[in-house]
């Protein structure tokens, strides 16, 4: 379980690098490209906060299983 959670953050990490990276290299204005990558860099926050949220509610579930 600690493996995948590693595994899981690696790939999310590389993948908002990787977008930001390509956003940076496209013919767009500056402040274009900005408002983009805040945009994305956002969506992701939201997303990563969202699969913690149930990470904690799964790891709770199984606590209080464990606690019957």
């Amino acid at each position: 379980m600690k493996n995948t959670g590693i595994i899981i953050t690696s790939l999310l990490g590389g993948l908002i690098v990787g977008s930001a990276l390509t956003m940076l290299f496209t013919p767009q204005s500056g402040p274009e490209t900005r408002k983009q990558i805040k945009d994305f860099i956002n969506d992701e926050i939201d997303k990563m906060k969202n699969q913690v949220d149930k990470v904690h509610e799964q790891i709770e579930e199984a606590r209080c299983k464990c606690e019957h």
